[in-house]
């Protein structure tokens, strides 16, 4: 089964971010995760890591070093700090005028190191923090890859990178500053490496195993599954939190096989929805605006939250305003958390048009004046 391009656009890979993305805001919301099949695939285990494959996927080892970092730092650094700026601004108007009580105060720590260290200093923008790591992956598999860009073993040094990047994920995950939340660089090092492998596979991929990936569809599935289920049974409990490197109940290489086995899942299912993202330009949007959905929706969350709350006596206030993580759900979380996440992607999807609006609009002022 081949990805479905056209005009260079990978469609297989357009609807990946949009099962990515979906599968963070969802496991935001709520308890009911409605693409984990009955709690097998659950999110945390790989959900991120879908967006770190893809990157290694597209890797471009075309361009020129500076052009390559300049790029990565308009598209990831600039704005996570341009909207740090803002949600600073935002907290610290809601806690001090407002009787809000969530993020930290607005300084320069939170502004300019908190990005990098930490991500979740402002609170509404805490999915943010992944950003970094993605960065400095990018960044770093970009300048160890380069030298062999034309080389006839492209293929074996893309193996051998993810044969390297394992065992560094093997050495250094187990000593993860787990369950301590370590707010530092150190946490940084270690979120970068916790991705490494999931980054590699997606160049390995592109090199060698996408034109061998032609398996029958039922197959493939009952294989994958059959592998994931069985790991399941040996370690039920494992669920981590990659934000933090906590909770591996696993060996590194069982954890590491969750993660792979699921991509590999969920590319399927995107080879197989591909058609469809190709005909929707609404899908198509979702997609190329993953970035300001990862950014944008909490705050998303948190405008439902403040539209419904005078219409349910039951709504508590007092978390509303304390706990980012309290959701009011009318009727059924079940039922309805589906509309928290309609409603908020399109949220973000406006905060991202207004914005790019305003950007065009200053670039265009900017030029007339000189």
């Amino acid at each position: 089964m081949e990805n479905i391009t056209k005009n260079n656009i990978n469609y297989t890979f357009k609807m990946l971010y949009i099962i990515a993305i979906f599968m963070v805001v969802d496991g935001h919301i709520g308890r009911y995760d409605y693409l984990s099949l009955n709690g097998l695939l659950r999110y945390q285990n790989y959900h991120l890591a879908l967006f770190m494959f893809a990157s290694g996927y597209f890797l471009n080892l075309t361009k020129e070093p500076l052009e390559y970092v300049k790029s990565k730092l308009y598209r990831l650094i600039l704005p996570l700090y341009l909207w740090n700026f803002i949600y600073g601004i935002i907290a610290h108007i809601l806690n001090n005028y407002y009787n809000f009580s969530l993020g930290s105060p607005i300084n320069l720590y939170n502004l300019l190191i908190a990005p990098l260290t930490d991500g979740h200093q402002f609170i509404y923008n805490m999915a943010s923090w992944f950003l970094v790591p993605l960065f400095c992956l990018q960044i770093l598999s970009f300048f160890i890859l380069k030298p062999f860009e034309k080389s006839k073993y492209i293929k074996e040094i893309s193996l051998i990178f993810f044969i390297i990047s394992i065992l560094i994920y093997c050495l250094v995950v187990p000593i993860a500053p787990q369950n301590n939340a370590q707010r530092n660089f150190s946490l940084l090092f270690f979120r970068t490496i916790y991705f490494f492998p999931s980054f590699a596979f997606g160049f390995l991929y592109k090199k060698i195993l996408e034109k061998h990936d032609t398996q029958s569809s039922t197959i493939y599935f009952f294989t994958i599954l059959l592998a994931y289920t069985t790991i399941s049974i040996l370690y039920p409990n494992h669920i981590h939190t990659p934000s933090w490197l906590n909770d591996f109940y696993a060996p590194p290489l069982a954890t590491l096989l969750i993660t792979i086995l699921a991509i590999l899942f969920w590319l399927r299912i995107a080879k197989i929805l591909a058609p469809i993202v190709k005909k929707s330009k609404t899908l198509t949007t979702i997609s190329n605006n993953t970035f300001a959905i990862m950014m944008h929706h909490f705050i998303g969350f948190m405008i439902v939250k403040a539209t419904i709350s005078p219409f349910f006596k039951d709504f508590n206030h007092y978390q509303f305003h304390n706990n980012i993580w309290y959701n009011y759900f009318p009727y059924s979380e079940s039922l309805t958390s589906w509309i928290y996440i309609f409603i908020t992607i399109v949220i973000s999807l406006l905060i991202s048009f207004t914005t790019k609006r305003f950007y065009d609009t200053i670039k265009r002022n900017i030029k007339h004046l000189l």
